[in-house]
């Protein structure tokens, strides 16, 4: 979804996300056998690269969101100016 910049349903869906990720790390027991340590392991490693792929996908909406943001803000001091000389000659 951050791919596909479907920022919405990535937003409703990291919540489950986080909070399944959550409970399942809270159900792992603190013993496990070696071949299950080994597979446990690829999986957090797994997750932690596809975390790694989002937070940059993140870092790029935000730049985004930051570009847009300045141009609204030049945009109304533009706005503003401007209405600043055209009401001027009638105050």
């Amino acid at each position: 979804m951050a791919q596909q910049g479907e920022w919405d349903a990535f937003i409703t869906t990291a919540e489950r996300y986080i909070i399944t990720l959550r409970a399942v790390l809270d159900k792992v027991p603190d013993t496990l056998a070696s071949d299950e340590r080994e597979q446990f392991f690829n999986f957090l490693t797994k997750l932690q690269n596809n975390e790694e792929e989002i937070n940059r996908a993140l870092e790029g909406r935000m730049s985004i969101l930051k570009k847009h943001i300045s141009s609204l803000h030049h945009g109304k001091k533009g706005n503003k100016a401007y209405l600043s000389q055209i009401t001027s000659p009638f105050q």
